[in-house]
């Protein structure tokens, strides 16, 4: 009897990219900051960093690790986490070649704050354009920012149409102001997605 043996080999292949952090990648300083890479290859690949372009020796960072077998990057940072805050990019390598990772903006969530102020009423003529600003604070992340206002019982969201709209920065624009946009008071609110925050900030209107 003659049998057969067929040996498999694996098949040797340089590294790929599977998993990585978004391009803007935001983190909390109150927790871990985490940086994922991942990649596979055969034989299976080591992992380096660039900060800013430069070698990160992780190594030699008390307040950072890279996790076994993987590029993640897990930075501690109870002190001083703001000089984190960088570009940065997994490089992942075998003796068959190199895999890049995008190259990662890491930043710090920062709790919103809109500075508190006294708004005067705004006067207007009827017919007139009208902005009102909003301002809200830049983050990161950005906000999305909507108006809202009194002109029913409760407060309504104001709808864009011909004549109002919002631009990219918050600020509502009346084409031409009707004696109906005089109510008691418009709203900009701002949420921000990464902690489900909002907060107003009140613009008086009994003038207008």
């Amino acid at each position: 009897i003659r049998l057969g043996f067929i040996s498999l080999l694996a098949v040797r292949q340089p590294p790929t990219i599977i998993k990585q952090s978004m391009k803007e990648h935001i983190v909390d300083p109150k927790d871990t900051m985490v940086i994922e890479c991942e990649a596979k290859g055969n034989p299976h690949p080591i992992f380096s960093w660039r900060r800013n372009g430069k070698y990160f020796n992780v190594a030699r960072d008390s307040q950072a690790s890279m996790r076994r077998r993987s590029g993640t990057l897990d930075i501690y940072a109870k002190n001083n986490p703001e000089q984190y805050e960088a570009e940065y990019q997994c490089i992942a390598s075998n003796e068959y070649g190199s895999a890049y990772s995008n190259k990662i903006r890491l930043q710090l969530y920062r709790a919103p704050v809109w500075p508190r102020e006294i708004l005067e009423p705004v006067v207007v003529s009827a017919g007139l354009p009208l902005v009102l600003s909003c301002d809200p604070p830049p983050g990161p992340p950005k906000p999305e920012t909507y108006w809202m206002s009194s002109s029913f019982p409760t407060m309504q969201a104001v709808r864009p149409d011909r004549r109002v709209s919002m631009g990219v920065n918050g600020d509502l624009y009346f084409s031409n102001v009707l004696i109906n946009d005089s109510v008691a008071d418009y709203c900009c609110n701002a949420r921000f997605p990464y902690k489900n925050h909002t907060i107003t900030v009140k613009v008086k209107g009994e003038a207008f």
